[in-house]
């Protein structure tokens, strides 16, 4: 089976349409209909484990075709599950190679005051990573932050309720990836973009959402990067 044909397979079973696809990997529609045709016999990088994430199928399998479409043996699919995630019984000692980070609150100060306070949420079970996974991104695991999700916007790459994983030192906006902002005192979560006259657009994957096009000069004012989506975990959409 060709890629183009197991992309095919892949969107028909996930319900995602060309931009849908486009969207969660960050690349133009008429890049992701080079994948449809043909013109792109091979996915890598950043492209493929987007797609794979967004399709919900294997990455080797979208690659090359080898292996099942999905992970067998376990209800979750390791395409769309976050990355080197293990789990743990809460009564037993962290292995020497994991890492926990539980979920924070964040908290703004009135005003337009740009540091944000975050508070931990107690209640609530850690994620567990693997130090190799923090090593292999180049992340400094005491410089991130999970939050959970609120809303449809991101559908069906970010579910309700969903929680994510974001780098608090990836401030600096690179076009078409997601990352968590503080819009005046709100938490959102946006694809974002930067035109040259330093307008600032905020996209959902949702296509109900338009688009959001903020003018420079109100950015600056009302926008301020906490940090890039750099995983994600939940069950929604199940």
């Amino acid at each position: 089976m060709l890629l183009s044909e197991r992309i095919k397979l892949a969107m028909k079973e996930a319900g995602l349409s060309q931009v849908d696809l486009a969207r969660a990997c960050g690349v133009k529609p008429p890049s992701v209909h080079g994948w449809l045709t043909g013109k792109a016999k091979y996915l890598r990088g950043e492209n493929l484990l987007q797609a794979a994430r967004a399709l919900g199928v294997r990455q080797e399998w979208l690659a090359t075709g080898s292996g099942p479409m999905r992970s067998t043996g376990d209800a979750s699919n390791s395409a769309t599950a976050p990355s080197m995630i293990r789990a743990l019984h809460p009564e037993d000692p962290l292995p020497d190679d994991v890492i926990s980070v539980p979920e924070s609150r964040i908290e703004f100060s009135a005003g337009n005051g740009r540091e944000p306070h975050f508070e931990l949420e107690e209640d609530n079970e850690p994620a567990t990573y693997r130090l190799s996974w923090f090593q292999k991104e180049r992340i400094n695991p005491e410089r991130v932050k999970r939050f959970r999700v609120t809303g449809d916007s991101q559908e069906p790459f970010l579910f309700h309720r969903d929680t994510v994983l974001v780098n608090l030192d990836e401030t600096e906006i690179v076009d078409g990836k997601l990352y968590a902002i503080r819009y005046g005192n709100d938490l959102r979560i946006k694809y974002l973009y930067r035109r040259l006259d330093g307008t600032l657009i905020l996209r959902s994957k949702n296509p109900v959402y338009s688009d959001e096009e903020i003018p420079a000069d109100l950015a600056n004012e009302h926008i301020s990067v906490i940090g890039r989506v750099r995983d994600k975990s939940g069950k929604g959409g199940l």
